[in-house]
């Protein structure tokens, strides 16, 4: 049998004997240990024997946990998917302040689309974040994706936003942004109707001056640029 290196559960399921790892006689286990610490444990394996294990971690971002606090400040939902073990899964989303119920692990690539595809079922509206090829799926059913700069080209293509900071700072910010936006938007749209809807029939049964009709445009104008101009003093409020 050829050589192998990957998860733990990829190994097992190929016929890889796990005891030496996960023997209940030992006086550490191994994978207990490290899992509860967040790490990701990964195996090499000569035929059926496994030779030796890895314990690998992602360092979690310095500011993870505030971000994910601006998040739920936000009225979020905040979910955990990932491909990890169910430990090391549970072991970060308390680092970072995720509820443990909203945790999703060993999930395969096209099992997060489905879970994405699940949640807007329910009617929720989905943004991803994602940056992996494996992400790639997800971020094309979600109603948003965001991939940062540094993201794998696949996952770039498939989001809707990509993010010039690489740090995930900038998603709340980004949303957020996208929310006033929005507003603006429909703020506008609402002014530049009421205009016309009161102008108009007032200018048609000559109650008001065409130099008065002209004013009153120039006026609207200047109320939805300024509207839009208070984008530029847009922030982040955090409470």
């Amino acid at each position: 049998m050829p050589a192998r290196l990957g998860s733990l559960s990829w190994l097992e399921k190929s016929g890889v004997s796990l005891k030496f790892i996960k023997s209940e006689k030992a006086k550490v286990n191994f994978f207990d240990e490290w899992s509860n610490k967040g790490t990701t444990i990964v195996g090499f394996a000569d035929g059926r024997l496994l030779m030796t294990a890895f314990a690998i971690r992602d360092a979690v971002k310095p500011n993870a946990a505030k971000v994910v606090e601006q998040l739920q400040q936000q009225g979020l939902k905040i979910f955990l998917v990932t491909g990890d073990n169910p430990k090391t899964a549970t072991a970060i989303a308390k680092q970072v302040g995720i509820a443990v119920e909203n945790v999703f692990a060993e999930v395969r690539p096209e099992q997060k689309a489905e879970f994405v595809k699940k949640l807007q079922a329910a009617g929720e509206r989905v943004a991803f974040v994602g940056d992996g090829i494996n992400d790639a799926p997800a971020l094309t059913q979600a109603d948003l994706g965001i991939a940062v700069s540094r993201a794998s080209d696949v996952a770039r293509e498939a989001a809707d936003i990509i993010l010039l900071k690489s740090e995930i700072e900038a998603v709340p910010e980004a949303l957020g942004l996208a929310r006033a936006t929005l507003r603006t938007i429909k703020q506008n749209l609402f002014w530049a109707f009421f205009y016309n809807a009161l102008g108009v029939p007032l200018a048609a049964m000559g109650f008001i001056s065409p130099i008065f009709c002209a004013a009153a445009m120039g006026v609207s104008d200047l109320i939805v640029i300024g509207n839009a101009l208070r984008l530029l003093r847009w922030r982040v409020i955090v409470r």
